[in-house]
C-alpha cells in the first residue's frame, strides 16, 4: 500500500473527497493500493500504524504563510525519520528543502520562496491569490503548463527518459538552498532544483508534477512507474 498525503485544508479535503487522479495514477504505477491522509492528521505514529510501503506528498495551491507552522511538524517528522520511500511534489518538494535547510520546531512561520519578480512589459500566466498586495503571486513569474527539464545526474528516477524531458510544472516558488544532505538530480531554465534526492536515503523531491501527466507529455507517467520500480527494490532488500 502507498500513502498519498494531501496538502489541503479539512473543510476542504472533507468537502471534495480524496484527489482520486492522483490516487489512481499512483495506484496504475505501483500496483499498489493508495490511501489518501489529510496532511494535518498525518505524522510518524500514523506511518508506523499503517505500514506502507511507500509515501507521495503532494503539491498545494495557496501560501506558506497562511497555514501554521505546527501543521506541518507531521510531514516533517515523516521526512526526517520514516525507513522508507518517499516523493514530494512542488509544495512538499519545498517543504522538503524547508525541512532540511532549518528546523521546523524553532521557526515560527513559513514564508513563500518566489522564483523572481517579473520583468518589465513580460507576459506570463499570473494568478492573484489574496488580498495582501505583500503574497499575491502575480507580481512574480509563474511556470505554469508543460517545460523542459534537464537532467543533471543519473538516478534509477529517470530510468528510460530522455536527457531533456517535458514535464507539468505549476508554480511560482522554488527551492532556494540545496539541502546539504540531497543532491540535485534536474533542472530548468527558470528553476535551479527542479529534482532532489537525499543522499543515502530513497527520498526524492519534485518541483515539477510527474502525477499531472496529458497528453501528449508522458514523461511523468513513466516516472512515477520508475519510483514503483525503486519502491520495489527497496523491499526486495529488506
Amino acid at each position: 500500500m502507498y500513502t498519498y498525503v494531501r496538502v489541503q485544508e479539512p473543510e476542504a479535503y472533507y468537502a471534495a473527497g480524496p484527489e482520486s487522479v492522483v490516487k489512481v495514477r499512483l495506484e496504475q504505477a505501483s500496483g499498489e493500493h493508495c490511501l489518501v491522509v489529510p496532511y494535518r492528521e498525518f505524522n510518524l505514529k500514523l506511518v508506523r500504524d499503517l505500514k506502507p510501503r511507500a509515501i507521495a506528498m503532494s503539491g498545494f495551491g495557496g501560501h506558506f504563510q497562511s497555514r501554521k507552522v505546527e501543521w506541518f511538524h507531521g510531514m516533517a517528522e515523516v521526512m526526517h525519520e520514516a525507513d522508507l520511500p518517499m516523493i514530494c511534489f512542488c509544495g512538499s518538494h519545498q517543504l522538503l528543502g524547508f525541512a532540511f535547510n532549518r528546523d521546523l520546531g524553532k521557526v515560527k512561520r513559513l514564508h513563500d520562496e518566489p522564483m523572481r519578480k517579473l520583468r518589465p512589459g513580460e507576459h506570463w500566466p499570473r494568478q492573484p491569490m489574496g488580498a495582501d498586495p505583500k503574497y499575491v503571486n502575480w507580481r512574480y513569474f509563474q511556470a505554469v503548463g508543460f517545460f523542459p527539464i534537464r537532467q543533471v545526474r543519473k538516478d534509477p528516477l529517470f530510468k528510460g527518459l530522455p536527457q531533456t524531458m517535458t514535464l507539468c510544472c505549476s508554480h511560482y516558488c522554488e527551492v532556494k538552498k540545496l539541502p546539504a544532505d540531497f543532491v540535485l538530480l534536474a533542472s530548468s531554465d527558470h528553476c535551479r532544483i527542479e529534482a532532489m534526492k537525499h543522499r543515502t536515503r530513497p527520498i526524492y523531491g519534485t518541483q515539477f508534477h510527474p502525477e499531472k501527466f496529458e497528453a501528449p507529455y508522458f514523461h511523468g507517467r513513466k516516472m512515477l512507474e520508475n519510483f514503483a520500480g525503486i519502491v520495489r527494490e527497496f523491499w526486495k532488500k529488506r
